[in-house]
């Protein structure tokens, strides 16, 4: 039997390394290893692991990519304000 686990929606973050520790913290809820998020998302376990810890390298288009893949959602929210975009 599946264990289900509830996530508090939404992730705050405010950097990448806030980012990197929210899908390294999903991911785990989920069950996942970093080879099998690598597998679904067609990228490498470096690359994974790269997000995971921060580095700025990454690519935003797989990030986001790794965000959907988890299930995490993203919305954006100009922070000057506090309205949504």
């Amino acid at each position: 039997m599946t264990q289900q686990i509830k996530i508090s929606f939404p992730i705050e973050f405010f950097g990448v390394e806030a980012l990197g520790r929210a899908i390294k913290k999903v991911r785990k809820l989920r069950g996942m290893s970093q080879y099998d998020l690598a597998l679904r998302t067609n990228t490498s376990t470096k690359f994974i692991s790269n997000v995971e810890n921060g580095k700025d390298t990454a690519q935003l288009g797989k990030v986001l990519l790794l965000v959907r893949v988890l299930d995490m959602g993203t919305q954006l929210i100009d922070l000057r304000d506090g309205n949504h975009l």
